[in-house]
């Protein structure tokens, strides 16, 4: 018998592979998410608020993240779930194993 395994996991937009790893290290509201996103990517990307938001409000929907509100009701701070660990785990594995096929290829050193 012929088991089926399930399709490999979608690539994560860099976006949002980048805000995991972030929250990964730790909770952070959106706007210190939003300035390290940027101070990290250098000039390869520039997150702006409505993006930012847009992307929290999608991962918070999907598990991804969870958020609590601190002080006033605008802060708002954002935490990794286990489901978001998994998922960001899983994500550097299938980047590990592009980058060791591009070493197996001498694309890179």
């Amino acid at each position: 018998m012929v088991q089926e395994s399930s399709p490999p996991p979608e690539p994560l937009r860099p976006l949002v592979f980048r805000i995991l790893l972030l929250l990964n290290e730790s909770e952070r509201h959106g706007y210190g998410i939003m300035k390290e996103v940027n101070a990290r990517a250098g000039r390869s990307l520039i997150l702006g608020p409505a993006t930012l938001y847009r992307t929290l409000k999608q991962l918070r929907d999907d598990g991804l993240i969870s958020e609590k509100v601190t002080g006033d009701d605008r802060r708002r701070v954002y935490q990794l779930t286990e489901a978001g660990r998994s998922t960001a785990r899983a994500e550097a594995e299938r980047m590990s194993v592009l980058v060791d096929r591009a070493r197996e290829g001498r694309l890179i050193g």
